[in-house]
């Protein structure tokens, strides 16, 4: 599947740099590349939480998740389930 040639949402970060705690936002055109960006380790960077934008019968919409987490990695549970079926 070819993604959008414009941003169908951002992920937000709260910049722990800064005495403010500025927002700095970087855009993404596919889910892939929403899952590359918040799996990615960012010096001075927390994930504060991610929107994507969407058309519902020609009016603008969008969706705001919070409380987020990302790993990199091993799916969890794995280890546990080969060492089970070993036994």
């Amino acid at each position: 599947m070819q993604s959008p040639s414009y941003a169908i949402g951002q992920a937000v970060f709260i910049r722990t740099d800064t005495p403010d705690y500025a927002e700095e936002t970087i855009p993404f055109k596919s889910l892939d590349e929403l899952v590359r960006i918040c799996a990615t380790p960012r010096e001075h960077l927390t994930l504060d939480k991610v929107m994507m934008y969407s058309m519902v019968e020609g009016e603008p919409h969008a969706l705001m998740l919070s409380f987020l987490s990302s790993s990199k990695g091993q799916q969890p549970g794995m280890p546990l389930l080969q060492a089970q079926e070993s036994e």
